[in-house]
């Protein structure tokens, strides 16, 4: 046999959810089938350590069998184990049952607020010193840490109440209730806050790049709001600075 070709054989054996003695293409497992258990492992505790809520709604025999399908369909491609459940969310929402993407997606954002680079806070002696007519075209960038998603259950209310007490069985399963969420990082803690739909829909416009003006005329168009709007963009930009959410605010060169 090739070493190439031995890789390969190698790679496909270690991704197998059963003994290798049960499969006909392998006599004998030995040594080999150590590697495939320990492979198995330390993948299904990487993602118990990452998705923790979900492992508990789930069950482990659930739980175990969902990750078999994971990696049969996203085979680990990289060594850092940090990426492994990247994918999770997306490969949960083909399946018929919606919360366990969002409670994947939820888990999956506190990983990554908590491990987004950091930002300086906002200056407000820069924000005082910028001209009024120069606003509408001030783009505001947000901290690295910000993870915005749109949930068809309140996965981040189940989480609060699990974390409350994690040992409690059943988990209580919520009813379906749209939210806009945001996870956030400020001073090492990790936050979640709800947010209504059109300050969400300013926000992403925001974080997507859009200038204020331009990001509000265009949310102002699309939802009939143009006046709510004006009256509560100050009250937005006050509130997100305050939560550590926008780090600077860059102004076009004239």
């Amino acid at each position: 046999m090739k070493l190439h070709d031995f890789q390969s054989a190698f790679a496909e054996t270690l991704v197998l959810p059963e003994p290798i003695a049960r499969e006909p293409s392998w006599v004998g497992g030995g040594r080999l089938d150590i590697y495939r258990e320990q492979f198995w492992l330390r993948h299904i505790a990487c993602l118990v350590e990452d998705f923790p809520l979900l492992a508990a709604l789930l069950g482990q025999e659930k739980f175990d069998a969902m990750v078999a399908e994971y990696v049969a369909a996203h085979p680990p491609t990289e060594f850092q184990m940090r990426v492994f459940g990247a994918k999770l969310a997306d490969f949960l929402e083909t399946t018929p049952d919606r919360l366990l993407a969002d409670v994947a997606r939820l888990e999956w954002a506190f990983i990554d607020a908590f491990d987004a680079a950091d930002a300086p806070p906002l200056d407000p002696n820069v924000v005082a010193q910028i001209p009024e007519d120069a606003w509408p075209s001030a783009r505001l960038v947000l901290h690295p840490s910000v993870q915005r998603m749109k949930l068809l259950y309140p996965a981040h209310k189940m989480r609060e109440k699990w974390r409350e007490n994690e040992d409690a069985r059943p988990i209580a399963r919520p009813e379906r209730a749209p939210s806009n969420v945001v996870v956030y990082r400020q001073k090492f803690l990790m936050y979640v806050e709800e947010m209504d739909d059109l300050a969400f829909a300013m926000l992403d416009r925001i974080a997507r790049g859009e200038a204020l003006g331009a990001a509000g005329d265009a949310l102002a168009t699309e939802t009939g709001r143009g006046e709510e709007i004006e009256s509560r963009i100050g009250e937005w930009f006050t509130r997100w600075s305050g939560l550590g959410w926008i780090s600077r605010v860059e102004i076009a060169s004239r």
